[in-house]
Parts: C-alpha cells; structure tokens; sequence
C-alpha cells in the first residue's frame, strides 16, 4: 500500500473515532442529567475519571504496543469502547457509570498509543509535520460536524440510537485498521 493510501486509511479510521466523540461528547452531560438526575459535579467527576485512567494507563499500554504490536493492541482497546458504548443502552445507576467510565478510560489508554503508532508509521519523515497537520484537520472537521449534528440525532432518535451508532463507528474505525495490514 502507497503511503499516501496508508495515511488515508488512517485518516479514516480516526474519522469514525471522531464521529464517535463528536456525537457523545456535547449531549453526555445531557445523558447524565436526564437518566441518572445525576448532578453537575458528577459530569465533571466522569469526565476526571476517565481521563486519570486514561493517564495512569498509558504507560503500560505504551508497552503493550511495543510488545504485542499496535494493531491487536488498538483493536482490543476498540471493542472495549465499542462495548462501553452499547453499555451506555442499558439500565444502570450512576455507580455503574462511573465504573463503566473507568472501563472506557482502559479502552482509551489502549488505543491512543497503539493510533499514534500506526499514524507515525504512515507518515514520511520529510512531510510528517504537513501530514499530521491534514490527519489532525480532517479529524477535527469530522468532530466539529458531528457535534453539531448530536443534538439533532438525540431530538429526533434518542440516546440509544445514538449511542448504537456510535458503536458502530467505533467498530468500523478498528475493521478500517485490520483490513488496512492486510493489504499491506
């Protein structure tokens, strides 16, 4: 596969991650507040918790990837984000989110490192810095216009239909990356 195909690919598999956040990210709070009458202290609670799971982890994870290779490494750290998402449908007490947003910090700190490795593979030392710049455009983009169409899918469809959408994303995001080495 080209390096211009290889970069592309990534760039596709990180849309669908983005799509994902886009889509979650300005109506979680919404979700937290209304199915859980959780208060506002708690939004600020999971986001810290996933986020100091993520940052705890991905040392480790950083050497999972050295060690097993970052495409199994980024798959399973996808399923467990995948999965996270679909648990999102389910009925649950605001403990088990808080536990279920440890589990999707884990998947996170999987993935990360394992994402930056495959870009880093795919992009050329002499154009790395106008290359990351365009992954980084393209990926921003898809995130700005998937959070601006979150509102609409959660008025029209529901959180569930978003969040299985999501999933889904996520799930097309890691079939990108495993198809991607094959043809490689």
């Amino acid at each position: 596969m080209s390096m211009n195909r290889a970069l592309a690919t990534i760039i596709a598999a990180s849309v669908f991650s983005s799509l994902y956040a886009g889509l979650v990210g300005p109506v979680y709070p919404i979700f937290v507040l209304q199915k859980f009458s959780g208060a506002i202290t708690d939004i600020g609670l999971l986001y810290a918790t996933f986020y100091i799971t993520s940052a705890g982890l991905k040392l480790f994870t950083g050497r999972l990837v050295d060690k097993f290779g970052k495409v199994p490494i980024f798959l399973i750290g996808g399923s467990i984000s995948a999965a996270c998402t679909l648990a999102y449908t389910l009925n649950f007490n605001i403990t088990q989110l808080y536990m279920l947003e440890i589990l999707n910090g884990v998947a996170y700190a999987l993935q990360r490192p394992a994402f930056l490795v495959l870009l880093t593979d795919v992009t050329s030392s002499k154009k790395r810095g106008r290359q990351m710049g365009m992954f980084d455009s393209v990926d921003d983009l898809a995130g700005a216009v998937s959070s601006l169409v979150s509102v609409l899918i959660v008025a029209s469809f529901g959180f569930q239909f978003l969040f299985y959408l999501c999933s889904g994303f996520q799930a097309t995001s890691g079939l990108i990356v495993l198809t991607s080495r094959k043809r490689r």
